[in-house]
């Protein structure tokens, strides 16, 4: 009496151990968790899972099968058709409830370590069930059989040895596959979620360039229609046939730059063809005191740059040079392609002494400036630089 006291005595301060009560406690939340994933669509999963699961499974089978069928006795095949068949409804869907588990339980929000001690655990457990199980169905009918068999290896084996020897065999064999099992799904799964968030934060920054490229395009269309609505109303007063004729102009320079403005790039032909519209307005106001020359290869003409770009430089030479000088000047467009770069080159006379005054005029510049780092990630410029009274805008844009 007085022993099984002690020993009642010491299994109830084992339980009551911090230690044990907690290890319970996660043991209990554990199977919860399992039974819950009974419900959380087992079954709901894409081709690529199905494929890699009952593939992998077949794969095993299939050696497993090879391996008895040469080493293994004649009579030990329906034991082992039997046990195979079992371990394989097992595993099925074992994988099955991992997988469930894994998501119902917001693994991939836990840290590395908490997720390999519940990988392992997972599989031995469920390795266990499953050794259980196939030691059932397949001794109920075939264990005279298997004991057969050992004991032609062991002799004196015991009956409940050869349970045993099997059951924590498969045990571990199961275990093993079954952790190997989840390595493989966690790391296909870890690595899709990273490919998605890499998809997800391209598509952000895409949008967010899109929405910055829309919002500096939308910066250039008040600015130009001010100026030329200015101009236009001076015109009326002044010559209403000219004024009507610069009012078709600008008709054609902003439905052209509605228009482009939806794409990211234009040809060299289309920014041609709209500053050809916005020189011919221009030159209607300042009549002799514009001298216009372009000097640009048609072979260039197929070259891709930002729309309204060229337009906006024109509108930057009219506007901080040609306005300023009393009898006019001089704004001469060039382009040359090198190595995949297409340079841009825009010259105007200044007003003298504008160069000690102003060094870098308009925001327009800074705009294309903007533009061209957004579209090709720094690699586009734009330069300035005055030499003997005249201002001269470089735009470098890569072809690529």
């Amino acid at each position: 009496m007085i022993g099984n006291e002690k020993i009642s005595s010491g299994l109830q301060a084992f339980r009551n151990h911090p230690y044990v009560q907690q290890a319970w406690s996660a043991f209990d939340d554990f199977i919860a968790s399992i039974q819950s994933s009974f419900n959380h669509r087992l079954f709901d999963a894409n081709v690529d899972f199905w494929s890699y699961h009952l593939g992998g499974i077949a794969i095993i089978l299939a050696f497993d099968l090879a391996l008895n069928s040469i080493f293994g006795a004649s009579y030990m095949l329906e034991f082992i058709s039997i046990a195979g068949t079992t371990w394989a409804t097992g595993f099925f869907f074992a994988g099955l409830l991992l997988r469930s588990h894994y998501k119902n339980a917001h693994w991939e929000t836990q840290t590395h370590a908490m997720v390999l001690v519940k990988t392992v655990a997972c599989s031995v457990f469920f390795g266990f069930i499953i050794a259980v199980l196939m030691s059932v169905v397949s001794m109920t009918f075939y264990f005279d059989d298997l004991y057969r068999f050992r004991r032609l290896e062991s002799p004196g084996i015991s009956s409940i040895a050869v349970v045993a020897e099997f059951v924590f065999r498969n045990w571990f064999v199961t275990s093993f596959y079954l952790l190997c099992w989840m390595m493989a799904y966690i790391g296909i799964t870890s690595r899709r979620k990273t490919k998605q968030v890499e998809i997800d934060n391209l598509r952000l920054q895409n949008s967010l360039k899109e929405a910055e490229l829309t919002s500096l395009s939308n910066q250039l269309n008040p600015h130009f229609l001010f100026n030329a609505l200015n101009n236009i109303r001076f015109m009326i007063h002044e010559d209403a046939n000219n004024a009507e004729r610069m009012l078709m102009s600008l008709s054609g320079v902003l439905r052209y730059s509605l228009e482009s403005s939806k794409n990211e790039k234009v040809s060299l032909k289309e920014e041609l063809e709209i500053s050809r519209l916005y020189i011919d307005l221009i030159k209607i106001q300042f009549e002799e005191r514009l001298q216009f020359t372009l000097d640009i290869s048609d072979q260039l003409l197929s070259c891709h740059l930002p729309p309204m770009v060229l337009q906006m430089l024109l509108e930057n030479a009219v506007k901080h040079g040609i306005d300023n000088i009393r009898e006019g000047g001089k704004i001469e467009v060039t382009a040359e392609f090198e190595n995949q770069i297409m340079t841009l080159r825009v010259c105007n006379d200044l007003p003298e002494g504008y160069a000690e005054k102003q060094s870098v005029p308009g925001i327009g510049l800074l705009n294309i400036d903007q533009r061209l780092d957004l579209l090709y990630s720094g690699r586009g410029s734009v330069d300035t630089d005055i030499t003997d009274n005249r201002f001269c805008v470089t735009v470098t844009i890569p072809q690529d």
